[in-house]
């Protein structure tokens, strides 16, 4: 029998349920053990917000980092949820 021919899945995540379930049923439907198939995992980052305080200021430069820090993060933390659930499906299999 012939190797099966190699995909590259994109699953794209954030911070929504949907996006894992999305994950998760890739990892049970396309990928097998015998496959040779790569999942891509994305992170889907929302568009950034234009902040400003309540009197209509811009927030200072140091708050904004502060604020990417944290959307980076969070980026982080999803990506690292994706794996763990990549890493357990592929115990099962």
């Amino acid at each position: 029998m012939a190797d099966a021919k190699e995909r590259k899945i994109l699953v794209a995540v954030d911070e929504g349920l949907e996006s894992m379930y999305a994950l998760s049923w890739s990892l049970h439907n396309l990928i097998s053990q015998t496959s040779n198939d790569t999942i891509i995992l994305i992170y889907a980052k929302p568009p950034r917000t234009v902040y400003t305080s309540p009197d209509g200021y811009l927030f200072s430069p140091d708050m904004l980092a502060s604020i990417d820090k944290c959307r980076n993060d969070l980026a982080s933390s999803i990506i690292e949820k994706a794996k763990k659930m990549c890493r357990e499906q592929g115990d099962n299999e």
